[in-house]
């Protein structure tokens, strides 16, 4: 391409360009070493070769668009792992407008539940499953690729990446993500090897071996009880502060679950109880919500978040709670009067809903 980059310029003008964004993405992905840039002079021509290195490595230094959808979609993860909405996290991914690069939303995916347990692993082929309505099989063929290309560097922070990789392949292909014929159509240096034949050997063994009901179950059945555990988790934790009403405690309840990315829910939760129970009980969710940030247990996001997604509930909530509405306006103006919401906060929520 870069020797032939001075007769694509007579039909491509901005094949330069071009191929700065080629090799930005190539060295930013470690397909290229950094390295290669001191070969693209002698290769590219003494007129166009040094601006391509410039321009490549100016890229470098700041977020790529790769880099950016990356750093999005592990956000989106995060809180797929805590709060369990998969229709939330297939709206926030279609809403990244991943294009061509769906692939390297599949990548994120796979590695971020690989950095934890066997819960996120299942919600991780779960949601892997869902994403087929976003993603085209092209995408998600080509980010396992990715991952088995890059499988000896991801074992470097994953030690066991050879064998969470085995278990998902082997998933995605009983759930219908991966077609049976797989390994025949990726590239045959990827598995003849190394790592990636254990994968593949391990892959095969799966499903010849075990049933899909055994490969359905193939995180361990514990896997898909936890996030139950956290939402009785958080249910308990509220109804014991409103009964002892002991803020230090419940404060300590919170931090000990280690899931601030549901904070939101137990915002809401906590909204919800003091709704249902009384004027007293508002006064003491926002004593609860002010001990929770001035602890930094959740931040300013998640009680917007979890405020907002109580009001967006009130018409149903209001089924059951008659008052529930002038109650929960009573709760908004003591969040704004303590600078827990901004004044515009309820007219923005209103004018977003309308939208």
């Amino acid at each position: 391409l870069l020797r032939r980059l001075g007769d694509l310029s007579l039909d491509v003008p901005k094949a330069a360009e071009y191929a700065v964004e080629v090799l930005a993405h190539l060295v930013e992905d470690k397909t290229l070493p950094e390295a290669f840039l001191d070969s693209v002079v002698a290769l590219a021509g003494p007129d166009a070769g040094p601006r391509i290195v410039e321009g490549v490595r100016g890229q470098l230094k700041l977020p790529l668009q790769v880099t950016v959808l990356k750093a999005q979609a592990k956000s989106v993860f995060a809180e797929y792992f805590v709060a369990g909405d998969l229709d939330e996290a297939l709206r926030r991914l279609e809403e990244l407008h991943a294009g061509r690069a769906g692939h390297v939303v599949v990548k994120a995916l796979i590695v971020s539940a690989a950095e934890r347990k066997s819960r996120e692993c299942e919600m991780a082929s779960v949601l892997l499953s869902a994403m087929t309505k976003v993603y085209g099989s092209e995408h998600l063929f080509e980010g396992f690729i990715r991952l088995l290309r890059s499988v000896d560097d991801l074992a470097l922070d994953t030690p066991a990446m050879a064998s969470i990789l085995t278990n998902f392949i082997a998933r995605a292909i009983v759930d219908d993500v991966l077609p049976p014929c797989f390994f025949s159509l990726v590239p045959g240096k990827l598995v003849t090897t190394g790592r990636g034949k254990e994968i593949q050997c391990g892959v095969r063994a799966l499903l010849e071996l075990q049933g899909s009901s055994r490969i359905m179950n193939v995180w361990g059945s514990g896997a898909k009880q936890t996030m139950e555990e956290l939402r009785e988790s958080v249910r308990m934790l509220v109804d014991e502060y409103f009964v002892s009403g002991d803020v230090g405690e419940a404060v300590g309840c919170v931090r000990e679950l280690g899931a601030p990315h549901y904070g939101h829910h137990i915002i809401k939760s906590l909204i919800y109880k003091a709704v249902e129970s009384g004027e007293e009980q508002v006064r003491k969710s926002i004593v609860l919500v002010k001990a929770l940030l001035a602890g930094d247990v959740l931040d300013h996001l998640q009680v917007h978040k979890g405020i907002s997604r109580a009001l967006l509930g009130l018409p149903d909530l209001a089924l059951d709670v008659p008052s529930a509405r002038p109650r929960l306006d009573s709760l908004v103006a003591l969040a704004v009067q303590e600078g827990l919401l901004p004044d515009t906060f309820r007219s923005h929520l209103e004018a977003l809903a309308q939208s």
